[in-house]
């Protein structure tokens, strides 16, 4: 079992990977095509933030051609194996026994009558 879990998170973090670099690579091609024609602000901006590219290439889908497709399905995939990833973790069932923290267990179970440490004071004679 343990080696399936290991497998699955494998194959879920390259498809991520892969994703990823779809997108960025995109972007870049955006980021080339708004310097080649000219657009150094665009170019610029693009290079720098990355995802303003997407802006880029919805104003000007035939401007950068091929670039489009990579950022909207590389897009596209980065944020369904984001959402897939939050709800894996916050939809799991919580456990029933043992929840409490780590440091309420290791701690020694307080006394149930707690005597007053007695006052050290000067002695008289």
């Amino acid at each position: 079992m343990e080696i399936l879990i290991i497998l699955a998170a494998s194959v879920a973090g390259l498809l991520f990977a892969g994703s990823v670099a779809v997108f960025y690579l995109g972007c870049l091609g955006v980021t080339m095509a708004a310097l080649n024609n000219g657009r150094i602000v665009w170019g610029s901006l693009t290079f720098f933030i990355p995802p303003l590219s997407l802006l880029f290439a919805l104003k000007n889908r035939q401007l950068v051609g091929w670039a489009y497709g990579f950022i909207t399905k590389g897009g596209a995939m980065t944020a369904l194996l984001l959402g897939l990833g939050w709800a894996s973790v916050h939809l799991m069932p919580m456990p029933q026994h043992n929840t409490g923290q780590l440091m309420e267990r290791l701690l020694p179970k307080p006394a149930d009558q707690a005597s007053a440490p007695a006052q050290a004071g000067p002695v008289q004679q």
